[in-house]
């Protein structure tokens, strides 16, 4: 995906949901994005996104972005 990024491994997501108690919907709800994109890159059937998207995931989980998106800086995109 151009301009995309990369999660950091194939459960990096689900991990991360797991520990908050997080589905997907109410990921998605937080994130501000659709279940789909969260159901992809949970399952591992996609492993990149956009790093706005990036970004909102990380702070919808309350967690540093480079712990889910290992290229991306904490506090957002340029």
């Amino acid at each position: 995906m151009a301009n995309g990024t990369q999660l950091s491994t194939r459960t990096a997501l689900r991990d991360a949901m797991t520990a908050e108690g997080l589905s997907v919907r109410q990921l998605a709800k937080r994130a501000g994005c659709g279940k789909s994109i969260i159901g992809l890159l949970r399952s591992g059937a996609r492993r990149s996104c956009s790093p706005e998207l990036a970004a909102k995931i990380a702070a919808a989980l309350d967690i540093p972005i480079h712990e889910l998106f290992p290229d991306e800086k904490d506090g957002g995109t340029d």
